[in-house]
């Protein structure tokens, strides 16, 4: 996928403007990190994206173990010249299992005014979903997964961290309500689920 993006995505942006732009795949960095562990959170925004449990503005739960690689999409959009990342809409994170179950757009946020943030989430995720589906090999990579998932994850508060884990994990789903599955047919027309949760299992 981060070959896809620093290639054949640029080149579809490129290719959707009226002058020729010039680029060299590897100035474009894709910050992206793996991990395996069972229960940790993430944040947009920081040196590392993934973070301990309870500390971030998702918690993602991943039982089985499965390899989850996250890639910044906000971070990587910000590094195109302006010419071809004008008026577009991100979302912060692209998330993907190694099995091919899921594949999922996150949109993150704390904000107190959930409404106005979910309208423009919807925007967001769905702007990326329609762009990413725009390149033929990006849209046969995503359709290989189970799952395709738009998640905005909106935790309005973060949670201090005990010491046991599972403690942690069983706090937070006990403070956020349960996932909210919305109808917006944009997205729906893509192959994807629109879910407000701030627990994100795999």
């Amino acid at each position: 996928m981060i070959n896809l993006l620093k290639g054949q995505f640029i080149r579809y942006l490129a290719n959707r403007q009226s002058s020729s732009v010039i680029f060299e795949e590897d100035e474009f960095i894709v910050k992206a990190e793996v991990t395996s562990d069972v229960l940790f959170d993430i944040m947009d925004k920081k040196e590392t994206i993934l973070q301990p449990i309870g500390e971030g503005s998702a918690t993602y739960n991943n039982p089985e173990g499965k390899t989850i690689t996250f890639i910044d999409y906000e971070d990587f959009i910000n590094q195109l010249p302006d010419s071809l990342s004008k008026n577009i809409k991100r979302c912060d994170f692209l998330a993907y299992d190694s099995d091919c179950t899921s594949f999922i757009l996150n949109e993150l946020s704390q904000s107190g005014s959930r409404a106005n943030k979910l309208n423009d989430a919807r925007k967001q995720l769905h702007k990326t979903a329609f762009l990413l589906c725009g390149v033929a090999e990006i849209k046969e990579f995503i359709y290989h997964h189970k799952n395709k998932q738009c998640i905005f994850s909106n935790k309005q508060q973060l949670i201090s961290t005990p010491n046991n884990i599972a403690d942690a994990f069983s706090l937070i789903c006990n403070y956020l309500p349960q996932p909210i599955h919305h109808n917006f047919q944009p997205i729906a027309k893509l192959g994807f689920e629109l879910i407000e949760t701030a627990i994100i299992n795999v």
